[in-house]
């Protein structure tokens, strides 16, 4: 089985122990690291590039999800940084989204530009995906939400407090990245799911925001997203549950 691991964050242990690989796509090259865990291939993928200097708008998000599918990805485990839209939903925590409202305005969500094509986002997140991330969540005892709303924004500026005021009346947490990966993947029929990282409280249920405070969340969790991301890569198997994989099935018109 193959698997795909989508960070904004470079995990060292997916990295230095890697193969670089470039994969040639019809958006241009995209850089893999491949590795072992077990029997299963892992190709990590830094979604800033190599460097990390890519904005979250400049992001080549056709090139990553079209090169997973090169490279025969089965599921892709993501990784992203959020804000709180929720008291209840604290820095530190960990939250699978199960549902996402995209507020994004200038990015390519379709590789379909010459095709009527329509998936069904009736469950955007693999729900098999999901259940194996929250069943390691709760073995390993880290502080996890099963479910919850992503609000997807531009960027790259920090949301404003009356921007937050109004997304936190339909959803849980804010980031940058998520969509639209999510919508590719299932166009592409690759399960997709997603472990939130809460690095703060967003716009106007703290003081203020900064860049450093999202780093010096992640370096603390670095250890312990490693042995999550071990642990469920550990349990996942080809036999799900969904239908992530014949999305398209239905999907033509």
């Amino acid at each position: 089985m193959k698997i795909g691991i989508i960070s904004g964050h470079i995990i060292d242990s997916f990295v230095s122990s890697g193969e670089e690989m470039k994969v040639e796509t019809p958006y241009g090259n995209v850089l893999l690291w491949h590795t072992k865990r077990g029997s299963k291939d892992v190709f990590f993928l830094n979604r800033h590039g190599k460097k990390g200097n890519l904005p979250p708008h400049r992001i080549n998000y056709r090139g990553i999800i079209h090169a997973f599918k090169a490279s025969n990805v089965d599921c892709i485990l993501s990784l992203a940084t959020v804000g709180s839209l929720k008291p209840s939903i604290e820095p530190g925590d960990i939250v699978i989204p199960n549902d996402f409202i995209d507020f994004t305005k200038n990015r390519c969500y379709t590789f379909y530009d010459d095709q009527r094509i329509h998936v069904d986002l009736s469950e955007p997140f693999c729900p098999s995906l999901r259940d194996k991330i929250n069943e390691v969540c709760g073995r390993m005892k880290q502080r996890c939400h099963a479910k919850g709303t992503y609000l997807a924004t531009e960027g790259p500026r920090l949301e404003t407090p009356a921007e937050i005021m109004m997304f936190s009346k339909f959803a849980d947490v804010v980031g940058m990245t998520v969509v639209p990966e999510v919508i590719l993947a299932r166009e592409k029929e690759i399960c997709y799911a997603s472990l939130c990282l809460v690095c703060n409280m967003a716009a106007g249920l703290q003081s203020s925001l900064s860049a450093d405070e999202i780093v010096k969340v992640v370096t603390k969790k670095k250890p312990l997203l490693t042995d999550l991301l071990n642990n469920i890569i550990e349990g996942i198997v080809e036999g799900r549950s969904c239908t992530c994989r014949n999305s398209l099935e239905k999907a033509r018109l």
